[in-house]
């Protein structure tokens, strides 16, 4: 075996010292200084990475504070409790503020919808049961709540009046957004009303259905003698004169059933208002409408004649509701 000699030598005049040691020895020891010295350099490059990552830590939560404080204050002055203090009443002042100034528009809103319905004749929207829902009871309980007391107002949310924030001093948001959803849901039902009372007025039957001025009733609805026997029949319709072949017009919008001749009355056309209500012109010199043909109040249907069993130059109107002839008279309007 391969042996190595390592010789000693002191600076002083010591006695010189021989170590004689095997191969394998001296590659061991040579390893062994080679490994500390990448174990050195690894130990001080990863403290290097971990002073560097501490710093960064540290910058990020300085950062984090600067941000927190100048969130709290602008200035990036430290706030002190009256100043904080100050700051949260004037915050709370402009809220209270805003939501008193939405309070006051949607009552305002709420009054001009109640006199809207009033002026048109629709009923208010009040619950129409609320006294029989409390007489019959239902075996209810619970302790009282902590949160700000409102009116009931009802389980009916479309005939409920919705005014669930009027008399509370602080209403919450919550509160102010069902108030809107409400008043919208109101508004759009007052609007839906409106619309169904505006067809229901176009369709009933309202003016003359003579367009010339030159017109006079001759024989009204009710009893009479007739004028081909002499005999008393009832009359069924309102028998106007006017100028033959003058303009005859729709009094209701609907839609034509029938524009044809039949034996008694003639030429005649009948219009179908909705609702049970029918209008008849009879004794025309012409229609000038089919079946089914949509029409409008004032749109000529026809000219005034003197077709079937008839004395003179006329227009037989009637009106129907629900199968029943009435009094056509009434629905004659200047």
């Amino acid at each position: 075996m391969k042996r190595w000699t390592v010789m000693l030598i002191p600076h002083n005049r010591g006695k010189t010292r021989n170590l004689e040691i095997a191969g394998y020895q001296l590659a061991l020891v040579v390893a062994l200084l080679v490994g500390l010295s990448f174990s050195t350099a690894f130990l001080f490059k990863r403290h290097q990475v971990v002073s560097v990552e501490l710093e960064q830590l540290q910058e990020l939560a300085q950062e984090l504070e600067f941000q927190q404080a100048n969130a709290a204050n602008p200035d990036g002055e430290k706030l002190s409790p009256e100043e904080r203090a100050e700051i949260e009443q004037r915050v709370r002042a402009e809220y209270e503020a805003s939501v008193a100034a939405i309070t006051a528009e949607l009552s305002e809103l709420y009054e001009i919808e109640a006199e809207a319905r009033e002026l048109a004749g629709f009923a208010p929207r009040t619950p129409a049961n609320a006294h029989a829902t409390a007489a019959m009871g239902s075996g209810k309980g619970g302790a009282p709540g902590d949160l700000e007391e409102v009116p009931y107002l009802g389980d009916d949310l479309m005939i409920r009046p919705p005014h669930l924030i009027y008399g509370l001093s602080r209403p919450s948001a919550d509160l102010i957004i069902q108030e809107i959803n409400l008043r919208t849901a109101s508004l759009q039902e007052l609007v839906a009303d409106l619309h169904a009372e505006q067809n229901r007025m176009e369709r009933t039957p309202s003016i003359w259905p003579t367009v010339s001025l030159k017109r006079r009733i001759s024989s009204r609805f009710g009893y009479r003698k007739d004028p081909f026997t002499n005999r008393v029949r009832h009359h069924d319709g309102t028998d106007i004169v006017a100028p033959y072949g003058s303009p005859i017009q729709a009094t209701a919008k609907g839609q034509v059933i029938f524009a044809g001749r039949e034996k008694y009355l003639g030429k005649i056309i009948k219009i179908d208002h909705g609702n049970g209500m029918e209008t008849w012109y009879a004794h025309l010199k012409e229609c000038l409408v089919e079946e089914g043909d949509n029409v409008k109040r004032f749109d000529i249907i026809g000219t005034l004649g003197n077709t079937g069993r008839s004395t003179g130059a006329h227009v037989h109107y009637e009106v129907h509701v629900n199968g029943k002839v009435v009094d056509s008279g009434k629905y004659l309007r200047d």
